[in-house]
């Protein structure tokens, strides 16, 4: 009987990181579903011995942000791609391999309790320079496909050297004496960082119709929307400079201007020539990132955010900013580099709406949760319908992630 071949690498590498990113999605979402059972059950973690909750979490949130949110965007880079650089797909797709295999790798180590101590950084040990060297060869075989290409852009150089400060950036962000600015009277994000990192998701959202390659239908739009997007940075700039306190009027208003981009970005992608029209993600996209806004910038105000710091209510927001906004986002991208035959799975109408009704019902939960003054007996049930919608939201992504490997 001749032994089976072993599984080979998918050649195309926007599917190969399409079908990795899912399947993180799936062990992500499978962790944190475990993660709603033991806070129900908390002596349920004798099962798992040494491997406690705190062991468990990192996998949760670290699978979900380098592995669902990342992989996504590293499929997109390689769409970009020129077509002289086809013949770097096989190893472009071998360094999603090695993306994955670092998460499998950093998995280990977090539930064995090796960890920086920093949340969403982390890489400590050897896994602190084998992940950012991952990262690094993937911008090898970019830049190889950029010198290959006849043409070579000068475009593209100002994006390979953004590109490139990432894995540097990681290390030097996962040493555990490195810290960003801190309120001091909340122990949360100042006004500024949060306007500052939420105008990175802005420009990113500003970048799609022209990183897809779409022709404007408007130049005159695209200017200005980029000339608001310039002065909103410079005051976040601004911002930096001001007292680090939710209580000063600087910081407020400076965040309260992000209430303008929930409805400048839809009429903008609402004029756009998609090659690959979803409706659909598209609305879902700017309903999340709407609400999204709206409660990071009421959440943050003085009062609201001295009863709602580290309770339930920041999970909410989360949730919200990742399972909400952020996957119809990266399916929204994916449905644009795909094959219409591949991103089908995500039109499936009672996967859309039974993972957008949980999702919903997890964040008025958790909601609840953090803002109400519960009994024991309410805040069991609470947690016990969170896993109920956490289950649904499993059950989802490992509907897509088959789906895609169809």
């Amino acid at each position: 009987m001749n032994p089976k071949p072993l599984p080979t690498p998918d050649p195309d590498p926007i599917l190969s990181g399409a079908r990795h990113a899912l399947f993180w999605m799936v062990a992500a979402n499978c962790v944190g579903l475990l993660l709603s059972v033991l806070l129900l059950a908390p002596k349920l973690g004798l099962i798992f011995g040494e491997c406690t909750y705190g062991r468990w979490l990192p996998l949760h949130l670290n699978w979900q942000l380098y592995g669902w949110t990342a992989l996504p965007l590293v499929a997109w880079v390689f769409f970009l791609l020129p077509e002289s650089s086809r013949s770097l797909a096989r190893a472009s797709s071998l360094g999603i391999w090695a993306w994955s295999t670092c998460l499998f790798l950093g998995g280990l180590s977090w539930l064995s309790g090796h960890t920086s101590g920093k949340i969403f950084l982390d890489w400590t040990g050897p896994m602190r320079l084998l992940f950012p060297a991952a990262i690094l060869a993937l911008w090898v075989i970019l830049a190889l496909a950029w010198w290959r290409d006849q043409e070579r852009p000068l475009i593209a150089i100002p994006g390979l050297l953004v590109l490139l400060a990432i894995p540097f950036g990681l290390y030097f962000a996962a040493d555990p004496a490195v810290y960003p600015p801190v309120d001091e009277t909340t122990g949360g994000p100042t006004g500024a960082s949060l306007l500052n990192s939420t105008l990175s998701v802005v420009f990113l959202l500003l970048l799609v119709p022209r990183a897809l390659r779409n022709p404007p239908k408007s130049p005159k739009l695209d200017r200005t929307l980029w000339t608001v997007f310039i002065l909103n940075f410079a005051l976040g700039l601004y911002a930096e400079t001001l007292p680090p306190s939710h209580h000063h009027p600087g910081q407020i208003a400076s965040l309260a201007t992000l209430l303008i981009w929930p409805l400048l970005l839809p009429f903008y992608y609402s004029r756009q020539n998609w090659k690959n029209p979803h409706p659909r993600w598209q609305r879902a996209l700017f309903f999340w990132f709407g609400i999204l806004v709206i409660n990071g910038v009421i959440s943050f105000l003085p009062g609201i955010l001295d009863h709602l710091k580290f309770s339930d209510a920041l999970v909410a927001h989360s949730h919200l900013a990742m399972t909400g906004f952020t996957t119809s986002f990266l399916i929204f991208i994916l449905q644009q580099i795909l094959p219409p035959s591949r991103s089908a799975t995500f039109n499936h109408h009672p996967s859309f709406l039974s993972w957008h009704l949980a999702t919903a019902g997890y964040i008025c939960l958790m909601l609840a949760s953090g803002i109400l003054d519960t009994s024991a007996d309410l805040h069991s049930l609470l947690y016990a319908l969170r896993s109920l919608c956490g289950l649904i939201l499993t059950l989802v992504s490992i509907h897509w992630w088959r789906g895609l490997n169809s």
